[in-house]
């Protein structure tokens, strides 16, 4: 499999897609944390460390795109069949991918990190803290779109399906934040505490302070939440999968 990761790697840090991506988040990191466009108000007084994890959330956005779209071309070139009759099997393949996707995200967190810095962030601990707490959020966001990805083999289906999944994700946020402020009490609320930060919206939220305090369940949590979310797409995706017909 470590062939397999390494072909697919190699793919795509020379996809023009995902290079346009890397640069587009060290720019627009840069832009928005050191406020070129000279934007007041709100905006303004978030300061600068808030303001480069605000538009941290524009790599889900990427991913949603990106993951599904990559993916579907290895079927379409007939890329993924080839590796099957090349002796491998439908879930080697699929790991190879989730590990590739999984690398990308962290190389192009890099490039997020410096255009952040450099644009005039300084509470180092906070910045680290928070995007690592949203970097396995993004994993488990990740394992979610290469589930359909893997599942969904025709690319109409397969691009309802994303957007469909990040509306759910953003309208469930909402929908949330209303219930946890009015409606649950108790261990209900507890309950909903873990299902609210099931999403990367939702772990997004609390690191922007645009929610409620008590809507955190803790960073060490929300990443042990993640970590769950990401394994059990995991198994959800690979489950039969070697026993699925290629045409």
């Amino acid at each position: 499999m470590i062939n397999l990761y390494r072909a697919n790697m190699k793919r795509i840090t020379a996809n023009f897609i995902f290079l346009g991506g890397c640069i587009i988040a060290f720019l627009a990191t840069y832009v928005f944390t050191a406020n070129v466009m000279g934007m007041t108000g709100r905006f303004e007084n978030m300061g600068p460390d808030r303001r480069m994890f605000f538009i941290s959330i524009a790599m889900m956005g990427f991913f949603t795109i990106f993951v599904p779209l990559y993916t579907n071309m290895e079927y379409r070139f007939g890329v993924i069949k080839n590796k099957i009759v090349a002796g491998y099997s439908q879930k080697q393949v699929y790991y190879s991918h989730l590990l590739g996707h999984l690398s990308a995200l962290a190389i192009m967190m890099i490039f997020y990190l410096l255009g952040g810095i450099l644009g005039g962030a300084r509470d180092f601990w906070e910045i680290a803290l928070l995007n690592i707490v949203m970097f396995f959020a993004l994993c488990g966001y990740i394992a979610t779109m290469m589930l359909i990805s893997f599942r969904f083999l025709k690319i109409v289906a397969l691009s309802i399906s994303a957007f469909l999944i990040l509306n759910v994700y953003y309208t469930g946020t909402m929908i949330g934040n209303a219930l946890l402020s009015f409606v649950l009490k108790g261990a209900a609320k507890q309950v909903g505490v873990i299902i609210y930060n099931m999403t990367v919206f939702g772990q997004w939220f609390s690191g922007t302070g645009l929610a409620d305090d008590y809507i955190n369940p803790g960073r060490f949590l929300q990443m042990v939440i993640s970590i769950v979310v990401a394994l059990a797409m995991m198994l959800i995706a690979t489950a039969g999968l070697d026993k699925r017909d290629l045409k």
